[in-house]
């Protein structure tokens, strides 16, 4: 009894300070809010949350000094966890200057009043932090790629502020595009991440002195968000997404390796990319790719995309996700195409493009040779009038792809 009454607290075991610690933070900390920090030691309950201003201030009177250090060196260390989860740049640089203020302080260099000013300041710092988004205009995420790519001192002084913002933000998009649940157990999804990241840097230039270290380290924020986005949908649309998915959307966006393209999974395409791109013979970026719930064999030229409208029901229903293939082979009468000329104006699609049942008049010419000279777009539903194109050279029409199945379960 009489060592524990004299016993000063530099003298506490590691043990004992760690018990105190834990009772102080399990005071601080409930379920639902931030409540009664310190409420035996006489502190009033902050306002917003463990390192808000008022709960430093009050940390800063404590007349325990050695435990307020380590109380603010554990919520400190903690936030800065809790930071490597979203922002490589920013928790590394924080750890930083935890660790050296730590440093001074065990080899006596300052003293427990001059630590603890120290870590009330880095704790204003990274709340401070917690705004350079807004400054920018960039969300949580895109300021954590953005910090990665700013880095690299080159890229700053080349590049600037404007395009690296830009960047970031082309980044998030393109990135959580391209994450699935599964990323974190599947290499191969990893790997297509990197490249695709990879590809987007040598796009933009990215680093100008072409240094290793600042590529790793984008790519190392890369990862550390898909970890984070693949565990927690980050938006309401992603999460309408895997809703939708789970309660039987005729697909599964993956991530697939070479191998798997064209074999397990398609890309996804909207029609008016599918008819604007394919039309013109040009590459099409997908918006992801599915594996598709069908037993069809997959191949080369496949691809899925969504048909709105209620022309084609009850063959094709309002909705639906659908196969089509690219390009159409062998006569085109009866099928139902994807097709495209400027004199198509579907009101359904809104454009110069349509999904019908495909059929063609063809007309003898003086010479005794055949060409088409009317071509008829019919719609399933008799709601709806056919498209009719007169005196048009087949050729002139752009049959885009062959509709080849209704997905089940959608519609």
């Amino acid at each position: 009894a009489l060592v524990k009454a004299t016993m000063s607290e530099g003298e506490r075991t590691p043990d004992e300070m760690e018990s105190a610690i834990r009772q102080l933070v399990s005071r601080a900390v409930y379920s639902t809010e931030v409540v009664d920090i310190f409420a035996a030691a006489g502190l009033e309950k902050p306002d917003i949350s463990i390192l808000s201003d008022d709960f430093l201030a009050d940390v800063q009177k404590l007349p325990h000094r050695n435990l307020a250090f380590e109380l603010l060196k554990k919520l400190i260390n903690d936030e800065i966890k809790t930071r490597m989860k979203k922002n490589v740049v920013q928790a590394r640089s924080f750890a930083e200057m935890l660790e050296q203020s730590v440093r001074k302080y065990q080899n006596r260099a300052i003293e427990a009043a001059q630590v603890i000013d120290e870590l009330i300041r880095l704790a204003r710092e990274m709340q401070e932090a917690q705004s350079r988004g807004q400054e920018l205009g960039l969300s949580d995420d895109e300021i954590a790629f953005y910090d990665a790519l700013a880095d690299n001192e080159s890229a700053r002084e080349v590049m600037g502020d404007e395009q690296l913002r830009f960047l970031a933000q082309e980044l998030v998009e393109r990135v959580k595009q391209s994450v699935t649940i599964d990323w974190q157990v599947r290499e191969n999804a990893r790997a297509q991440i990197r490249v695709l990241v990879k590809r987007m840097l040598r796009k933009f230039g990215y680093p100008p002195d072409m240094q290793q270290r600042a590529t790793e380290l984008v790519l190392e924020q890369a990862e550390v968000l898909c970890r984070d986005w693949s565990e927690t949908p980050s938006s309401r649309e992603e999460a309408e997404q895997i809703e939708q998915e789970r309660q039987g959307a005729p697909f599964l966006r993956v991530v697939p390796s070479e191998e798997e393209k064209y074999t397990t999974c398609v890309p996804l395409y909207s029609l008016k990319a599918a008819a604007g791109s394919f039309g013109e013979s040009m590459d099409v970026e997908p918006e992801a790719w599915v594996r598709p719930n069908t037993t069809k064999r997959l191949d080369k030229g496949m691809f899925v995309a969504q048909v709105v409208g209620r022309s084609m029901v009850p063959k094709i229903p309002d909705g639906a996700f659908c196969i089509f293939r690219t390009p159409v082979a062998g006569s085109r009468t009866g099928k139902t195409l994807l097709v495209q000329h400027r004199d198509i104006q579907d009101p359904e699609t809104g454009g110069s493009y349509t999904v019908k049942e495909f059929d063609s008049s063809r007309i003898k010419g003086k010479a005794g040779e055949s060409r088409t000279g009317t071509i008829l777009l019919h719609p399933i539903n008799r709601e709806f009038e056919p498209i009719e194109l007169t005196d048009v050279n087949e050729e002139e029409v752009q049959v885009i792809a062959e509709l080849i199945e209704v997905l089940p379960g959608n519609g």
